[in-house]
C-alpha cells in the first residue's frame, strides 16, 4: 500500500499546462518522436528541461488516505509517454521541494512508506536535499507526541549505524537525508497567535532537546532542531548572518535541559523539559 502511495506523486499546487496548440509534446504517440518534440531533443537538453521542472515542482506525498474525493493533480509530466516518464521521475525524485505531513508525531506511516519503497526510488531520494517532514501541531508536545518522536529519533539512529556495516547493494536508510518544518495552528487564544506559535515551537524544540539528555544529540536530533529554529526564525523574523550563531543557541538549549528552571525530572530521573 506504502509502495502504491509514494508512487501517486501529488503537485501541493495546481499549475498552469501549455494549451494543446503550444505543446511541445508530439501530436501523436505513433511513430518516431519528431524533432520539434521533446523526444526529439538530445538526452542532455531533455535532462536539462527535466532538471529545471523538478528544481520548481513542490509535492505532497499524503501517506494516509485523504477523506476529499477530490484528489491532488498528478504531476502532469509524468503521464506524457512511458519514456519521459523513466526518464523525469528519478530527476523529479532528486530535486523537486518534496513534503510529507506529519500528524500527531505519527512517524510510522513515514517508516513503512520508505521501507517499502523500490530501491530505484530509494536512490533517487538519497540524492534530494529538499525532503521535508512537516510537522502539524496545535498544542505543546504531550507524552504520547515525545515517545512518537523518540521512536522516530531511535528508529533514526539505528538507520545511522548502517554506515559501518559492510556495503551492499542496497541502498542504506541513513543516506536519506530528512528535513523538517512546522505548521503551527493553535487554539483560540487572547493573546497573539503569532506569539503563540513562537512559544509552542520553542516547547517544542525544547522537548526534543530533552529527549534522552545532552549525550544523546544524534545527527537527526541536531537536524531536526536546527530546521525547527530556522523556522522559530521565520516566525519572528529573525535572520541569521552565520550558521555558527544558529548551533550557539542549539547548544544553550542542550546546556540548559537539565536547569531546576527548565523542566522537571521524570520518574526515571531523565528531565521532561518545559518552557
Amino acid at each position: 500500500m506504502a509502495t502504491a502511495m509514494f508512487q501517486k506523486l501529488r503537485l501541493t499546487k495546481q499549475t498552469s499546462q501549455p494549451s494543446r496548440k503550444d505543446s511541445i509534446l508530439p501530436s501523436s504517440p505513433v511513430g518516431p518522436p519528431s524533432a520539434a518534440s521533446l523526444l526529439g531533443l538530445p538526452p542532455e537538453l531533455r535532462n536539462a528541461i527535466y532538471e529545471c521542472l523538478a528544481r520548481d515542482t513542490a509535492l505532497t506525498l499524503a501517506l494516509k488516505p485523504r477523506r476529499s474525493k477530490r484528489p491532488h493533480p498528478i504531476c502532469g509530466l509524468l503521464l506524457a509517454s512511458k519514456q519521459i516518464y523513466s526518464e523525469f521521475r528519478p530527476l523529479l525524485l532528486a530535486s523537486a521541494r518534496i513534503s510529507i505531513p506529519i500528524a500527531d508525531f505519527d512517524f510510522g506511516t513515514v517508516i513503512r512508506a520508505v521501507e517499502a519503497i523500490s530501491q530505484d526510488d530509494l536512490r533517487a531520494l538519497a540524492a534530494n536535499r529538499r525532503f521535508y517532514l512537516t510537522l502539524f501541531m496545535a498544542h505543546a508536545p504531550k507524552q504520547t507526541d515525545l515517545e512518537g518522536l523518540a521512536a522516530w529519533l531511535g528508529y533514526r539512529a539505528e538507520a545511522e549505524q548502517e554506515k559501518d556495516a559492510p556495503p551492499t547493494d542496497q541502498v542504506p536508510l541513513h543516506t536519506l537525508r530528512f528535513r523538517y518544518d512546522a505548521k503551527i495552528d493553535p487554539a483560540r487564544s487572547m493573546v497573539s497567535r503569532r506569539n503563540m506559535r513562537v512559544a509552542l515551537l520553542t516547547a517544542l524544540i525544547r522537548k526534543i532537546a530533552a529527549l534522552g539528555g545532552q549525550k544523546n544529540h544524534t545527527v537527526e536530533k541536531r537536524r531536526m532542531m536546527r530546521d525547527l529554529y530556522r523556522c522559530k526564525d521565520e516566525l519572528m523574523g529573525v535572520e541569521r548572518r552565520a550558521d555558527g550563531e544558529l548551533e550557539k543557541d542549539i547548544a544553550l538549549t542542550a546546556s540548559t535541559i537539565d536547569s531546576p528552571f527548565f523542566g522537571f525530572q521524570g520518574s526515571s530521573g531523565v528531565p521532561v523539559g518545559g518552557y
